[in-house]
């Protein structure tokens, strides 16, 4: 296998841990809303890399773009204080 076929199942595998932290926020019951701090915590991306959250971090926004999380922002909409699944995503992953 390839360099680049491996980090691109790697960033799949990051994706699904994203994800699956994500869809427990929303089963849960409680705030779907997780932060990125507690994302990187809950898949111990910090354990291996010191500061994990900006790997995170890009994996959210990558997410965000493809459609399958939705950022919350903060009161002046400047910055982003978490993610949650969409519908969509959710809807995918209950069945």
């Amino acid at each position: 296998m390839q360099p680049r076929q491996l980090a691109r199942i790697g960033i799949f595998y990051l994706e699904e841990a994203v994800l699956d932290v994500l869809f427990q926020a929303m089963e849960s019951g409680g705030d779907p809303f997780v932060n990125v701090a507690e994302i990187t915590r809950k898949i111990g991306v910090k354990v291996v890399w010191n500061k994990g959250e900006w790997c995170v971090r890009d994996i959210c926004k990558e997410l965000h773009v493809k459609g399958r999380v939705e950022p919350k922002h903060s009161s002046n909409g400047k910055q982003i204080r978490g993610y949650k699944l969409t519908k969509t995503e959710y809807n995918k992953r209950n069945n």
